[in-house]
């Protein structure tokens, strides 16, 4: 989409406001975000503001730049599948054992899988 061209309802798609926050988390200035992506500063702040959409790719680029994991990706796409009382206590789990939230599904999922199979 084009820089004029204002996307409508992107917020409503988008947690923009929370994707913000994610940047200031990891310490990123729109300068830096530029010097990792290619990202012009102007164009992730109009994007941050709702006023432009970015591309697919840049957006992935953003998330990764970020370090967001899945949860945190769904909460921005306005996604909520568990409690957030839930999610704060397994996101602190996950530190406590030194592990992801995304390894902990990972290994999660290996274990529920091979349980599923021992028992049929």
């Amino acid at each position: 989409m084009s820089r004029g061209n204002k996307p409508a309802n992107l917020d409503y798609v988008i947690n923009l406001r929370k994707l913000k926050e994610f940047r200031r988390r990891a310490g990123l200035s729109l300068k830096a975000v530029q010097e990792a992506t290619g990202i012009l500063p102007s164009n992730l702040s109009e994007f941050e503001r709702g006023r432009i959409m970015l591309q697919f790719h840049k957006i992935k680029h953003l998330i990764e730049l970020y370090g967001l994991d899945v949860f945190e990706v769904l909460d921005i796409l306005r996604l909520r599948l568990l409690d957030p009382k839930l999610l704060r206590d397994f996101r602190r789990a996950c530190r406590q054992v030194g592990t992801t939230p995304a390894q902990a599904l990972r290994d999660f999922l290996v274990v529920f899988v091979r349980e599923a199979r021992n028992a049929s």
